[in-house]
């Protein structure tokens, strides 16, 4: 089969509704490279939770995300969507968030962004400083079948 390797990259405005502009183009993306309607669903679900969480907690200046997803159907057998979300804002200390949530004897409502990209993505890794944070994500998925 051949390489086949198809980039979107989108600037958005950190206001409400417009993490499903995201989730809709990386979606979009996971159909063309072939991947199943399940890992588009987990994957689209992850990048819903990153962008929310971006605009609710990086008090970056210019309100505005970063996205760039790459899909890669190269693999006879499984597709690859790799997805950064980037903002310019305060950061945070992942390894901090998770402990606190370890640690709450309440059980909360909110606050589930981190596990819920762990638990639908098959990568995660988080960089973050006092300039931004950029979570990193990859999605491996089953080929669509065609029957």
């Amino acid at each position: 089969m051949k390489a086949a390797t198809r980039q979107v990259e989108l600037v958005l405005p950190l206001i409400p509704d417009m993490e499903i502009t995201a989730a809709n183009a990386a979606s979009d993306l996971g159909r063309e490279i072939g991947m199943s309607e399940d890992s588009i669903d987990e994957a689209a679900h992850a990048i819903v939770e990153a962008c929310i969480n971006a605009r609710e907690h990086s008090c970056c200046a210019d309100k505005r995300i970063y996205l760039r997803f790459v899909g890669d159907s190269s693999d006879e057998e499984k597709a690859k969507l790799e997805v950064w979300i980037t903002d310019h804002g305060q950061g945070f200390d992942p390894d901090q968030v998770r402990q606190r949530r370890v640690a709450s004897e309440k059980p909360k409502k909110r606050g589930w962004g981190l596990q819920i990209m762990e638990a639908h993505m098959d990568e995660v890794r988080i960089s973050s400083s006092a300039g931004g944070t950029t979570v990193y994500m990859v999605k491996y998925g089953e080929r669509q079948s065609n029957d």
